[in-house]
Order: structure tokens, then C-alpha cells, then sequence
């Protein structure tokens, strides 16, 4: 009886790992369970939650870096945003983890307020204009700096492009997106 537990929960384990996307800056079909298209900035998100991962990957047009971000509520402003930032240098992807110190403005790298680097993994492909990207992290990192991400509850999420590859671009010059009551 314990050795046929055992061998379902492997196999169970095995189910699991064997649908986790390859994070490899291309998305395959079928690769993701969901997905999301927000017609105004045009960006396509997709997402898999495997055991305690979030697999998500984010398609979209923008002369400069793309981001996502998560508010667990929108309180004051962007204050408090778990956001990730990706651009390319010299032809290699960049993949940022920052924390929303202030109401407005730039965030600041997870490091700088006690947090770490929360990206498990992340590739893209950047041509002509068109972003894919894919990361992983954990659905809930522990830190005050990330917010907890948990599948069939409400969170924010925030869209953003810029038009230039520099994450100090100003702040004025970026295009950013809320998606209420979003739900991974």
C-alpha cells in the first residue's frame, strides 16, 4: 500500500514538472493554461502556476524595455508595487526584480530595500519591435518586497512600455497600464 502511494505521488510530481514551460524566450503553443490580451497597450500575457511557481510570459510591441507589476491593492498609487523590468544590453536580456518605494516614479531594485533578486528564470527575444519574454518566480517569495500571488484571488497588475531601451528613462515618457481585479 505505501510503496503504491508513493509511486502515485511520483507520478503525480512527474504530471506536474512536465507542464512547467520551458522559460527559453519563446512561447509555444499550448506551452501556457491562460492567457490574457489587454487591447489597449497590446501586450498578450500568459501564465501557468506549477506547484508553487508562476510561469509567465509577456508578448508585446515597445522601441525600449517592457515590464509587468503586481498590488496586492491599489492604496497609494504605485506605492508598494512588486515590479519587473526587462530590456537589452548589448544583445542580452536584462531581467530586473524592483520594489516601488514611492507613490510615483522610478522603483528601485528589490536588493536596495532588503529584498532579493525574486526571477528563478527568464529569457526573451527582442526583433523588430516585438518583445517575448518569459520568467519564473515563486508564487510567494517571503519578502516584504514581493507580493504574494495567489491563483483565484483578485491582485492588480500593472502593464508598462518605454520608448527607449534605458530603465532611467524618464518617467513622463512611459506608457503604463492597471488591470484591476486580474486574476491568475
Amino acid at each position: 500500500m505505501k510503496k503504491a502511494l508513493v509511486w502515485l505521488l511520483v507520478l503525480a510530481l512527474g504530471a506536474a514538472l512536465a507542464q512547467a514551460p520551458k522559460v527559453d524566450g519563446k512561447i509555444a503553443g499550448g506551452e501556457y493554461a491562460k492567457s490574457f490580451k489587454h487591447e489597449k497597450s497590446g501586450i498578450t500575457l500568459y501564465w501557468s502556476v506549477v506547484g508553487d511557481t508562476l510561469y509567465l510570459a509577456l508578448e508585446g510591441e515597445s522601441k525600449g524595455w517592457i515590464g509587468i507589476g503586481f498590488l496586492a491593492e491599489k492604496t497609494d498609487k504605485k506605492k508598494g508595487a512588486d515590479q519587473y523590468l526587462f530590456y537589452m544590453e548589448g544583445g542580452k536580456l536584462v531581467a530586473l526584480d524592483m520594489y516601488q518605494t514611492r507613490r510615483t516614479g522610478a522603483p528601485v531594485a528589490d536588493e536596495r530595500e532588503g529584498g532579493k533578486n525574486s526571477i528563478l528564470a527568464a529569457a526573451a527575444t527582442y526583433e523588430g519591435g516585438k518583445w517575448t519574454v518569459e520568467f519564473s518566480r515563486k508564487l510567494r517569495t517571503g519578502e516584504p518586497t514581493d507580493v504574494d500571488i495567489v491563483p483565484g484571488r483578485k491582485t492588480i497588475v500593472m502593464l508598462a512600455y518605454a520608448s527607449k531601451m534605458d530603465p532611467k528613462e524618464e518617467h513622463k515618457k512611459t506608457e503604463r497600464w492597471y488591470l484591476e481585479d486580474f486574476v491568475f
